[in-house]
C-alpha cells in the first residue's frame, strides 16, 4: 500500500509549498493531501495543540507525525522507497540560497 501524507499548512508558506513539491516528485511512491487551514485560525490553533508543534506544515504518513519540512526532508532521505535513484526527486536541481 501506498503511503499517504497529510500536510496541513497555509497556501502561501514556503515550507509548505514545498513539502507539497517534494512530495508530488515522488509520485507514484507515494501521495499527499494538503490540507489548507488559511481561513480556519481556531483550527491552526487545534493542530498546533493537538501535534506540540509552532508552526506549520504540520506532516503526518500514516498517523504518525513526520514533523515540518525539515523533519520531511530527513524522513525521506532516511528511508529507502522514497531514495530510489529512477524518481525525479533524485535528479531534481536544487536552487542556490
Amino acid at each position: 500500500m501506498k503511503n499517504t501524507f497529510l500536510i496541513y499548512g497555509i497556501s502561501d508558506c514556503p515550507s509548505c509549498l514545498r513539502a507539497c513539491a517534494d512530495l508530488m516528485d515522488l509520485y507514484p511512491s507515494c501521495e499527499y493531501v494538503f490540507i489548507n487551514a488559511d481561513f480556519a485560525a481556531a483550527y491552526r490553533d487545534s493542530l498546533k495543540q493537538k501535534y506540540d508543534v509552532s508552526t506549520f506544515p504540520i506532516i503526518v504518513c500514516n498517523d504518525e507525525l513526520i514533523g515540518g519540512y525539515e523533519e520531511l526532508s530527513s524522513f525521506l532521505a532516511t528511508h529507502e522507497q522514497y531514495n530510489d535513484n529512477s524518481t525525479p526527486m533524485a535528479n531534481k536541481k536544487i536552487e542556490p540560497s
